[in-house]
């Protein structure tokens, strides 16, 4: 009876303090006495999340349309975790821009001792960060990724081959752009050329042992994940692609004097060259920070044209004429002179791929603002940061949430949302809409430090199969289209299936 008793004591004593711990940590805001959305207990703000009944965007989307305007930030939790939302533009540009030297963190989680791919740029932080961030950033010159692009064209012809030519043909485009940018990945980030089932798969498998409670609990009390021995990644795949970049390094080591095609030469160059361990983690990010967002957008990009057929014929009109020129073949001198399908943010044609980080296809940039890969941005207060004009106070620490996607979809920027509308950034548009509400690779000192990169693939990729090819809704083509509510970027819930002919102009 006395065990009995002692045991029930223990369970009591044990939920009372849960129970408090979960009331501490939902009262954060309340006690600083900042405007929140009210929580769920346990569940904060994500109520619905975790089990994939609704997609993180839904519940971002939601607090922002309940606050914004009452505030430049608003108090959420996900789960126990207190983060801020930011809701007012300027307060944006404060943090990616004007004041980032507050904002350097993610607060993402590593472990470069027991998992060396996690020292990536995305993961990182502090001062191991900043010294690898100044030695990548002339990796990803504009002169450099101009040299790589005899690569990249290569790899895009595969990609109209193998669509083949049907006359008529039900394809998986979610399948058809994933092996494209696989290879581009493998090709450019690893100068790898060989047989890529192998490859493929462990692109897709890296994420086998992903737990959202483990994750989360590595977020929320790293020293003691690191003490575990947390990892984040599949060990088979993680491992591969370490000993899958040794070996190219050893092989590139053997041929003197090479051209540049690989992203690997210029991580290894003499001049303030990476380890091996650091180019193996710098590769990796290629797939982990690019693979997915690539693939979907690709994906919705022809999902959107397919629904509207004159916006289609539209673009491969232009790329046809344009082609014309140059035999009919796609080259870097050939994409340069595309006109619509290329278009310049700020109000200018390029003339030079030098200049390409200035456009992007109408077509890519409005599939980037409809279906943002990347629905929001993290950031974390590395000191005490003080609203400019304000009493409000981000407090050193606190962690910060840029809800992209609401921003993209907020009716007073851009006008009915949720149409697809490449002409929205037409150079006169996108001038008379306020700074930072385009936000698909992050803006300043964090922001996408691949974006040219990212650009000039998505744009390649397009003409290659708009060139030869008509797409349409096929009986099996999901519309209106779902997003997949289990994971945190916003991808298409089944494979994007359309019809496919093969046309000549």
């Amino acid at each position: 009876m006395e065990l009995l008793q002692r045991a029930l004591l223990t369970a009591f004593s044990t939920l009372t303090l849960f129970y408090v711990v979960v009331k501490l940590s939902l009262g954060y805001w309340k006690r600083r006495g900042i405007l929140h959305a009210k929580p769920k207990f346990l569940w904060g703000n994500l109520k619905g999340v975790v089990g994939g009944k609704r997609h993180v965007q839904e519940a971002l989307q939601t607090i922002y349309d309940t606050h914004k305007g009452q505030a430049p930030f608003v108090g959420c939790y996900a789960l126990l975790k207190p983060f801020v939302m930011v809701l007012d533009l300027e307060l944006v540009h404060n943090i990616l821009v004007s004041d980032a030297g507050y904002f350097t963190s993610r607060g993402l989680y590593h472990n470069i001792q027991n998992e060396p791919l996690s020292g990536n740029l995305l993961q990182l932080d502090g001062h191991k960060w900043r010294t690898l961030h100044a030695k990548s950033v002339g990796v990803f010159t504009s002169s450099n990724l101009q040299k790589l692009m005899p690569r990249l064209l290569e790899v895009s012809k595969i990609l109209g081959n193998r669509i083949g030519d049907q006359k008529l043909q039900k394809l998986n485009v979610s399948q058809l752009v994933d092996g494209y940018n696989v290879e581009v990945i493998a090709a450019l980030a690893f100068g790898f050329k060989g047989d890529q089932a192998e490859f493929r798969e462990m692109s897709r498998s890296y994420w086998n042992n992903f737990s959202l409670w483990r994750a989360y609990l590595a977020l929320e009390l790293p020293l003691l994940a690191r003490l575990l021995q947390h990892t984040s990644y599949d060990e088979l795949a993680a491992n591969y692609f370490y000993n899958l970049v040794h070996a190219q390094l050893y092989q590139q080591r053997l041929r003197d004097r090479q051209p540049l095609q690989n992203f690997l030469q210029l991580y290894s160059a003499p001049d303030d060259a990476l380890s091996d361990a650091q180019i193996a983690a710098q590769a990796f990010g290629f797939i982990l920070a690019g693979l997915e967002p690539l693939n979907a957008t690709l994906g919705f990009c022809l999902y959107e044209l397919a629904l509207q057929p004159e916006l289609q014929d539209r673009a491969r009109n232009e790329i046809h004429e344009v082609l014309q020129q140059y035999g009919g073949q796609l080259t870097a001198d050939s994409l340069k002179q595309l006109k619509y399908t290329k278009q310049v943010l700020n109000g200018k044609y390029c003339n030079s791929l030098q200049d390409f980080k200035q456009f992007i296809s109408f077509f890519i940039v409005e599939t980037l603002r409809l279906h943002t890969p990347y629905p929001f941005l993290l950031r974390r207060a590395t000191k005490e940061f003080e609203l400019p004009k304000s009493v409000f106070v981000i407090a050193r620490g606190n962690n910060l949430i840029i809800p992209v996607a609401a921003i993209h979809r907020d009716p007073s920027i851009y006008t009915d949302p949720l149409r697809f509308d490449p002409d929205r950034f037409e150079a006169a548009a996108v001038k008379s809409r306020p700074a930072m509400s385009f936000l698909p690779f992050g803006q300043g000192l964090r922001g996408c430090i691949a974006m040219q990169l990212a650009e000039q693939q998505l744009m390649v990729g397009l003409v290659a199969l708009l060139q030869h090819h008509k797409y349409s809704p096929c009986a099996d083509t999901q519309i209106p289209l779902q997003y997949d509510n289990r994971k945190l970027l916003l991808m298409p819930k089944v494979d994007i299936l359309l019809s496919v002919e093969c046309v000549d102009i």
